[in-house]
């Protein structure tokens, strides 16, 4: 059935095709106005978009960082060593790093959303800076696969 409807609606398309021969560029010359005007169209549209999103930008500016609390996490196969407790609304840096091998570090909200995320490596230290709004009970995951037992890799810790 669905066929039969493609079938029928290229040979009606073909059919209020047919006509006289037209010079390509009678053609093309159109197609290309038309083509410059929609990309113009579509990057004001993106140039407006980013400028309209830039106060929600999600970085701090370096005198935030520089006051910001900065609160260390590693981890290890299979756990992650952090704080228990982090304050709410306040902008704070976790220093994440790894001992072994790399992993992945995923925070999810009490909700169950993921806020943020960023790789611990051995031997680097990674600066995720972010304030956390939700208070309760957050959870920790791996999120890189790093080992047998990498599926139990998980921590959590409290904002309030």
């Amino acid at each position: 059935m669905l066929a039969a409807v493609a079938i029928g609606t290229l040979v009606a398309v073909a059919r209020t095709a047919q006509g006289p021969a037209v010079e390509q560029a009678t053609i093309q010359n159109p197609g290309y106005r038309l083509r410059s005007i929609w990309f113009r169209g579509l990057a004001v549209v993106a140039v407006i978009g980013f400028l309209l999103s830039l106060p929600a930008f999600p970085y701090y500016t370096r005198s935030q960082l520089a006051s910001s609390q900065h609160y260390p996490v590693t981890a290890l196969q299979f756990a992650f060593a952090m704080p228990a407790v982090l304050p709410i609304d306040t902008p704070i840096v976790l220093d994440v790093t790894a001992t072994d091998v790399n992993h992945g570090v995923g925070i999810y909200d009490p909700d169950g959303r993921i806020v943020a995320q960023v790789q611990a490596m051995p031997g680097y230290t990674n600066s995720l800076s972010l304030m956390l709004k939700k208070p309760g009970q957050y959870v920790v995951l791996c999120l890189e696969y790093c080992g047998i037992a990498h599926h139990l890799m998980r921590a959590g810790f409290e904002v309030r």
